[in-house]
């Protein structure tokens, strides 16, 4: 059986002072941002968002069948924040589209998406004490695909948390050597090894539309990551791709080039026609960080075909 694990680095957002564009709750029956596996713990509690994303029970999708068992790990963009239900986030889509072309009970993918979490253990929201993270080391996969680092990526110059601690040597000598973000991602690929042998994917964020969105350094997400990334997959054995989500999703062309948004982002009144906005700024969602329920749907496709599914 082909043994594959998607780690899909997940994102827990709240509101960031001055950009207007906090992220809200639009899964009311959780209480929390997006549309992970997982039912409330104490459902009659009222809880704030963060709280609420920590008062959950996940757990993982065709658990008792002969299905192939892919797991999703990641923060908000993985979750479906900014989607406008449960069938809109990426694993979600991606479900739907491997059932059509290859039967209902073929493939099971859970949503493992933590919104605000982060791969490094020392920032403010860590993926391994997430509810999310209880449920992928309950489990054996045949593939977990990661996605993380957002939220990593915000640092105080950019009005975030102090996340980003600026170690992996920037955008023009970028290295894993004492890169804390990159120590942290081998420890999360380790674990996943013990989780019934599964093939591991790593994934490239897509890109961070707006500067200062969501109090996170834009340059990290679009210059550093494409660099990080394939290094971290070469220096870990076994771990493939990178499938890259930042140009499937308008890293390229670069987001600085003329005709991306660059600093302005994509806006509903914007006359650009540059595609990629399309993906993340419509009459439904126009966040800077998050798709819109199209760019949700590309999204799955780009990490099937990543997949070879």
């Amino acid at each position: 059986m082909l043994r594959t694990v998607i780690f899909t680095l997940a994102l827990f957002v709240t509101s960031v002072a001055g950009h207007g564009k906090g992220i809200v709750v639009n899964n009311p029956e959780l209480g929390v941002a997006g549309f992970p596996d997982c039912v409330r713990a104490h459902p009659l509690l009222d809880l704030s968002m963060e709280a609420a994303g920590m008062d959950l029970l996940c757990s993982q999708v065709g658990r008792n069948t002969s299905a192939i068992k892919i797991a999703t790990i990641g923060d908000s963009i993985t979750a479906g924040a900014c989607s406008s239900g449960g069938d809109a986030p990426y694993p979600q889509q991606m479900q739907i589209m491997l059932d059509q072309e290859h039967g209902e009970g073929a493939y099971a993918v859970t949503n493992l998406g933590a919104c605000g979490s982060t791969m490094q253990k020392e920032a403010d929201s860590p993926y391994w004490e997430r509810p999310q993270y209880d449920a992928l080391t309950a489990g054996t996969w045949d593939i977990v695909v990661i996605m993380l680092g957002t939220n990593d990526a915000k640092d105080p110059g950019s009005q975030g948390p102090d996340n980003w601690q600026h170690d992996c040597g920037g955008p023009y000598q970028t290295t894993t050597e004492g890169c804390r973000f990159a120590d942290d991602y081998r420890s999360m690929i380790e674990v996943v090894k013990t989780l019934g042998n599964p093939t591991i994917y790593a994934m490239v964020p897509p890109p961070l539309m707006q500067v200062y969105a969501i109090g996170a350094n834009q340059t990290v997400i679009n210059t550093v990551y494409p660099q990080l990334i394939p290094m971290i997959v070469e220096e870990n054995e076994g771990t493939k791709g990178p499938i890259d989500v930042f140009n499937g999703m308008g890293g390229n062309p670069p987001w600085y080039e003329v005709g991306s948004p660059s600093d302005a982002g994509c806006a509903l009144d914007d006359d650009n026609d540059w595609s990629p906005c399309g993906w993340w700024c419509d009459a439904q969602s126009c966040d800077e960080c998050h798709p819109n329920d199209v760019g949700y749907t590309h999204l799955a496709t780009v990490v099937k075909e990543g997949l070879g599914l």
